[in-house]
């Protein structure tokens, strides 16, 4: 995600949250910041990796709409409609369903034939991001501060762990474990059965992570937007290493071939080798985030916000660019000899690998780009608390059930209520 999808909880949302303002401490000299970004328009802006399967691709969008298109003919299969816009929600499949979060707060089980809804899962807040489907559990994460594990049959919750902060994050699923990150600062090591917090890693910035974390031989890397980019022990969360940016991280790194390579928002695709050196660094015309680089016969594939498609050789020369309309916040996708990627402007692409020429592209119900804003002079750093709640308490503060209803009726109680004293004028409900 983009620097304009990073957020902070107030004292007084805090408050309202459970928190206290001792919760809150004035920033020092010289210290970043936690940035506050909201949605400001509603478009048709394309903002996740494209899925193929067989000759269909499906892809979400910020007009609210899941689609699933047959490539060959480039007609419209189906589309399913969210109550809220998709934003860096890549959609999986798992068996005969498909699976995505919305910014409306659900958790959607959609039948991958038709398009029609199975059931759905309520959180307290809205939601990005990706989710991790292992062993017939959906692992996601919401802004009311929770990550879940519900059941892909039946869509009822296993459990839940609190963090300390809203989470953007695709938690992803090592060896039996669970590893999740917050706005908090923190990266969370989980017990995948039970949601049990086995370990935590601190970093000074929000961490946000819309593909899966990269993890070789018992090593998570990962970025922060305190600058740097970290290698962390997956067995007990102990740092071996870190790497000195000059922007905040949000892509996810990629290694090929024993080289490290992830954007930054100083505008840079940097190549380290797997001890934390840099090899050396490609510069666009601006910010990189959400997405890590995919990679094709030596040739790695990647967007900017300055609106190109690169295509950059593993010595970091340009091979060639492509031009849309819109920013690029999103991975790609390689099936046989073709990517697929989406953009702001409201288009999903289809080039030529070799000359990034365009084949064909696909649209959104919308020619409108979503748009949003940053508050980035923001007072206070969020320091988690130390939350211990009995299972009543938890019963009595947020209880939700799902029914899972074949076909298009849905039923769904939800006790869990929140009122948010921050809103602003254009934000998607």
């Amino acid at each position: 995600m983009h620097p304009k999808r990073e957020d902070l909880f107030l004292a007084t949302v805090g408050s309202e949250m459970g928190f206290e303002l001792g919760d809150f401490a004035k920033k020092g000299k010289g210290r970043k910041a936690f940035r506050i970004w909201h949605l400001t328009g509603e478009g048709g802006s394309v903002e996740c990796r494209p899925l193929i399967i067989g000759n269909t691709i499906y892809f979400t969008s910020m007009d609210y709409n899941l689609y699933a298109y047959d490539i060959p003919s480039r007609k419209l299969l189906w589309s399913f409609r969210a109550g809220g816009p998709f934003i860096g929600v890549n959609p999986v499949i798992w068996k005969e369903f498909i699976y995505v979060i919305s910014y409306d707060h659900n958790l959607y089980c959609v039948d991958v034939r038709t398009g029609k809804e199975v059931w759905r899962f309520r959180t307290g807040d809205r939601m990005y991001s990706s989710i991790t489907i292992e062993n017939g559990v959906v692992y996601f994460a919401s802004k009311d501060f929770y990550v879940y594990a519900v059941d892909t049959e039946t869509g009822k919750e296993i459990w839940r762990f609190r963090t300390g902060g809203w989470s953007g994050t695709t938690p992803t699923f090592y060896n039996g474990r669970i590893y999740a990150s917050s706005s908090d600062g923190n990266l969370y090591c989980l017990d995948a059965k039970t949601g049990k917090e086995i370990w935590r890693f601190q970093t000074e910035g929000n961490i946000y992570n819309e593909e899966l974390f990269c993890i070789k031989d018992d090593i998570i890397y990962f970025g922060s937007d305190d600058q740097n980019l970290y290698a962390v022990s997956t067995e007990d969360g102990k740092e071996i290493w870190r790497f000195k940016t000059g922007g905040v991280i949000n892509c996810v790194p990629a290694i090929y071939n024993g080289v490290i390579y992830f954007g930054v928002q100083d505008n840079n695709l940097y190549a380290l080798t797997m001890e934390g050196k840099e090899l050396w660094r490609f510069k666009t015309g601006d910010k990189l985030g959400g997405f890590y680089p995919a990679m094709k016969d030596n040739i790695l594939y990647f967007g900017s916000s300055d609106h190109n498609f690169y295509a950059v050789t593993t010595e970091g020369k340009l091979f060639w660019k492509f031009r849309t309309e819109g920013e690029i916040w999103n991975t790609c996708t390689i099936k046989g000899n073709i990517i697929y990627f989406g953009s702001y402007d409201c288009h999903v692409y289809a080039l030529d690998p070799k000359t990034g020429k365009e084949l064909f592209r696909f649209k959104t119900s919308s020619s409108v780009k979503s748009t949003y804003d940053l508050e980035e002079e923001t007072v206070f750093e969020f320091k988690p608390p130390k939350v211990e709640e009995t299972k009543e308490e938890e019963k009595d503060r947020y209880e939700v059930r799902a029914e899972v209803v074949h076909g298009d009726t849905y039923k769904a109680k939800s006790e869990y209520h929140m009122d948010v004293q921050y809103q602003t004028k254009g934000e998607y409900k």
